[in-house]
């Protein structure tokens, strides 16, 4: 697997910076995640309130909206854990062009190899 090639002349207030937007952004996703969550879930709710009040609904009927709820929760799940995978991908990558900056910056320079010449 090849890595990218990471720069290391990022100033520190640039990472700082990309660090609290990346915040701001998961924050935002939590945010509008929990709120189509608490709709999903009414909605659900309302099935299964709609389900319960039909007496003659057929089984098969029953066990489509059972599948349904299931297949919506697992999307539910999947989706969540992708978006959270990618916010840690970036927060990773953050945090190693700040190391990659930090090591630079304690590291003494490496001296130059001169060139002998042959006389």
């Amino acid at each position: 697997m090849n890595r990218p090639n990471i720069p290391s002349n990022i100033p520190r207030q640039v990472l700082a910076f990309q660090r609290q937007v990346l915040e701001f952004q998961r924050a935002a996703f939590e945010n509008g995640y929990d709120a189509i969550v608490a709709l999903q879930d009414r909605q659900l709710e309302l099935a299964d309130r709609m389900m319960n009040q039909v007496p003659n609904l057929p089984d098969e009927a029953r066990d489509l909206i059972q599948t349904w709820r299931g297949a919506a929760q697992e999307g539910q799940r999947q989706f969540k854990n992708t978006i959270d995978g990618s916010f840690d991908a970036v927060t990773s990558y953050l945090d190693r062009l700040a190391d990659g900056d930090e090591a630079t910056e304690q590291a003494p320079p490496e001296p130059q190899a001169q060139e002998e010449t042959v006389e």
